[in-house]
């Protein structure tokens, strides 16, 4: 059963009217993302803890988020979610700093293209030139991809890609909540959607588009759900129980030909792992941690 801090904190949500902009299918980019929407920048109290750099890859911002004053074990790369066009959060930004200071590892946090402004044309080669850099950069092969929501679908696909470019696989996946289809067909979908707090298929359906722009929304650099699986490395994957988006991890789950290990938590929210006020986030941050001992071991 959820905890009370996660019915407290779903009422909340809802209350607040967190899933409004995802109801409607002709929903325009300014209704969907507000007024000049602008990335979170990492809070000055996650600074004076963390070494925070930064650089430039093809004009978008790149951060670095390291434990001060020990060598980090590994590197992970951490695509935030937001449906392909909404900004990094503060919330993302939190879950960077527990994942370096509990981890001891180096968070390379991309601020990506977003949609509608630019398409998954434009955001798959940019994520993986950025993987070949550090791949470059660490022969040891230490380098481990996360992501929560379309974060986590672009994760998978950047795995996808970089096996089929040649390039060597990441060490692991942990996939939060991932976007794996944007297509939301699934027909089970309908009778989550109710209590989904976050979510609603039409709105979602329409920020899969602008993201797919001139590709097929079952292109699996859109959708990597329909992708190889061949070759990708081991997978963490969490999801909740009241999120449309379930359906979809169940079917990665069940997929033969990779190893997939899946938790979902009963009447979870989206990417429930990353709201570390949750005693079910904390319980699903332990096993990120396990997971990444496990792989770097391996």
């Amino acid at each position: 059963m959820p905890s009370l801090a996660a019915h407290a904190l779903a009422l909340l949500i809802r209350l607040t009217g967190g899933r409004r902009k995802f109801a409607r299918a002709d929903v325009t980019p300014r209704e969907f993302l507000g007024f000049d929407p602008k990335p979170a920048l990492p809070p000055r109290t996650l600074r004076r803890r963390l070494d925070v750099g930064q650089t430039l890859q093809d004009g978008h911002a790149v951060y670095t988020v390291m434990p001060r004053g020990r060598a980090p074990s590994c590197t992970v790369i951490y695509f935030h979610g937001g449906a392909y066009a909404a900004p990094i959060t503060r919330i993302h930004w939190w879950f960077v700093a527990r994942l370096a200071e509990r981890l001891g590892v180096r968070v390379v946090v991309p601020l990506y293209p977003l949609a509608p402004a630019h398409t998954c044309a434009e955001t798959i080669p940019f994520a993986l030139a950025l993987y070949r850099n550090l791949v470059a950069g660490d022969p040891m092969g230490r380098v481990i991809v996360m992501g929560d929501s379309a974060g986590g679908g672009l994760a998978l696909a950047l795995a996808q890609q970089a096996v089929a470019a040649g390039l060597p696989a990441p060490g692991g996946l942990v996939l939060i909540s991932p976007w794996l289809d944007v297509t939301l067909s699934d027909p089970e979908q309908a009778a989550i959607e109710p209590r989904d707090v976050m979510l609603m298929r039409p709105g979602a359906r329409a920020a899969g588009r602008w993201y797919a722009g001139a590709l097929p929304v079952t292109d699996p650099r859109v959708s990597p759900l329909f992708g190889s699986f061949a070759g990708v490395p081991p997978i963490l994957m969490f999801c909740g129980g009241h999120d449309i988006l379930v359906t979809d991890a169940r079917r990665l789950a069940a997929r033969t030909g990779c190893e997939v290990i899946y938790h979902e938590e009963p009447g979870l929210m989206h990417v429930y792992p990353i709201l570390s006020v949750l005693p079910e986030a904390r319980a699903a941050q332990d096993w990120i941690a396990g997971f990444v001992e496990r792989v770097l071991w391996d």
